[in-house]
């Protein structure tokens, strides 16, 4: 490990905790920041982080050109990032955003063993959410936080419908605007780097299904399935 990376690797984990901003890096790529990646979840484990599953995210191709990517990305789900809370702490995230998402919990891959509605707390260390694809990848894949919602059938997941709903905001989206559809989702992690085979039992939430909203606290977002569920969060600060 270079004295860079491990300066890197340091600027990540005190962002983390802290909300503090990292410098970019336009020459860092993909298969440095999956290394990068990795070696953040060795030592966030050696913290008492437990795997429990994977976020994919940029699944919604109609980001792929603002974000200049041409597939998605994943990042490690842990169990102190899932959770069923509805009152959720933004704490020092910076530009924290909302997505609604299918989470799907895997058995025998690639079979689906249960689906739910979730809802993925996403944020970025580099301001304005300027940032390379690789960039995106080191800062945690963006993920924050999880809540797992209410379970949904299995069965034609891409065709599940929802409206978000916030302050002043209102939106929708379908389950095939996640890369068309969650088990099309799973099929994608596996070709991306350094992502070993979904275990059983594994955890995956599989992509925003409308364009993320930015969130704050003391504000209510209520993501309501068509003819199903619905998953109220509140945020504090």
């Amino acid at each position: 490990m270079t004295l860079m990376v491990d300066r890197r690797l340091d600027r990540l984990l005190e962002a983390r905790e802290t909300g503090a901003r990292v410098p970019r890096d336009p020459e860092l790529h993909l298969d440095a920041a999956y290394t990068v990646a990795a070696e953040l979840e060795r030592r966030l484990t050696e913290r008492g982080n437990r795997r429990v599953g994977r976020k994919i995210g940029f699944t919604n191709r109609a980001a792929w050109d603002a974000h200049g990517l041409d597939r998605p990305i994943w990042a490690p789900v842990y169990d102190t990032t899932l959770t069923r809370t509805t009152s959720l702490s933004l704490g020092a995230l910076p530009e924290p955003r909302l997505e609604p998402e299918i989470v799907v919990g895997v058995a025998r891959h690639p079979e689906i063993a249960w689906a739910a509605i979730g809802i993925e707390i996403v944020a970025s260390h580099h301001p304005g959410w300027t940032f390379s694809p690789a960039e995106a990848v080191a800062d945690f894949g963006l993920h924050a936080m999880l809540v797992l919602g209410p379970p949904l059938p299995v069965d034609a997941l891409e065709d599940v419908e929802v409206t978000l709903s916030g302050p002043g905001f209102s939106t929708t989206g379908r389950g095939a605007n996640a890369l068309g559809g969650p088990r099309r989702a799973l099929a994608a992690l596996a070709d991306l780097p350094g992502a070993a085979p979904v275990a059983d039992g594994e955890i995956v939430t599989t992509g925003t299904l409308v364009d993320p909203p930015w969130i704050e606290p003391g504000q209510r977002w209520t993501v309501s399935v068509t003819g199903g569920p619905e998953l109220t969060v509140t945020t504090r600060p």
